[in-house]
């Protein structure tokens, strides 16, 4: 088992595998994985051409071995690179693993699971044919070391407490914190150094803290609650794709804890380390679990997904399909 950041340091040197598995619950981190990847196998992308991207389960394992049949267009050398792998209930292993035993060495495959929640073993014979990487959110201190970075990007300095609370108040998700900085230094154009109470002043209780109160309006069954909170992050200007997979990493940390206290973890330290959840955030969760069973977890979790799904391939605007989604969570 490699690391994601084992596979850009071999992608610099240009080893590159036929096959890859890539996991983990950081999509800005798999995206950027996959672009080194694709970067190093075949130059420049040109979709549907020598770069296809598929999600499941709208296209099937079928369709993708089939992409996998053959060159690209007007190149030698394809990538097809397969999203949502999680989402299918019964892949065909075997039809995966056929094609692996006699892969065509121009054409470079990845499957995506976007949860930490893999059962290796259903994977064991793949792991000897495909390079499996789970690739891990930063840690706190990589993280932080990120986001003074992305500051230093924009001509700016920012104090520790100030990455503190940008963490708290956006989350670890990557592409989240980039949009928020971005924001924080256009806004203070003129200031070199910033601090927390100038991160708070811009990010304010921005998307992180927003999802908690949708998910406690959820517990409740308060959808006109809930239906406030969702349309005052869009008319802010939130993505429905980010803010989908704000509440799926949620309710994801939410059925992590609620696993580990079934397990017998029930060291608040132990299972916040665990999780990179800084302690103020962790005690937050823990409270909010009080609300939920494996069930309700579970339900959430499928219903995110297929709203997630809806958003990247159907034309219904995607405030009616994140009210459906609501509607949905609250009646579940």
């Amino acid at each position: 088992m490699i690391t994601g950041t084992d596979i850009l340091k071999a992608a610099e040197k240009s080893e590159i595998k036929s096959a890859y598995f890539l996991y983990g619950a950081e999509s800005y981190l798999i995206d950027a994985t996959i672009a080194e990847i694709a970067s190093k196998f075949i130059g420049e992308v040109q979709k549907e051409i020598n770069y296809f991207l598929r999600y499941a389960p709208d296209t099937s394992i079928d369709e993708i071995l089939s992409l996998c049949a053959g060159g690209g267009l007007f190149s030698s050398r394809k990538l097809v690179v397969y999203k949502d792998f999680q989402n299918l209930r019964n892949p065909n292993l075997k039809r995966v693993s056929k094609y692996l035993e006699n892969f065509n060495s121009d054409i470079c495959l990845i499957l995506v699971a976007r949860t930490d929640q893999i059962k290796l073993t259903k994977y064991e014979k793949l792991q000897a044919q495909m390079t499996f990487a789970n690739v891990q959110p930063l840690r706190e201190r990589e993280l932080a070391a990120f986001i003074k970075k992305e500051f230093e990007a924009n001509g700016k300095q920012v104090t520790t407490r100030g990455v503190e609370s940008l963490i708290f108040l956006v989350g670890n998700q990557i592409h989240d914190l980039k949009t928020e900085i971005a924001q924080v230094c256009n806004f203070y154009h003129d200031k070199n150094e910033i601090n927390t109470k100038d991160i708070e002043e811009i990010v304010g209780v921005f998307v992180n803290q927003n999802v908690f109160d949708f998910i406690n309006a959820i517990a409740r069954k308060d959808l006109e609650q809930a239906l406030f909170i969702l349309h005052k992050l869009l008319e802010k200007g939130e993505s429905p794709f980010s803010f989908v997979a704000l509440l799926l990493r949620h309710i994801s940390i939410l059925w992590k804890i609620y696993g580990m206290n079934r397990s017998g973890i029930k060291n608040d330290y132990e299972i916040s380390r665990k999780l990179g959840l800084y302690s103020r955030h962790f005690t937050e969760y823990k409270n909010q679990l009080i609300g939920w069973n494996s069930q309700k977890l579970q339900n959430a979790m499928s219903l995110i997904e297929e709203c997630d799904r809806n958003l990247k391939s159907t034309q219904i605007k995607p405030d009616l399909i994140l009210d459906i989604l609501s509607f949905r969570l609250v009646n579940s």
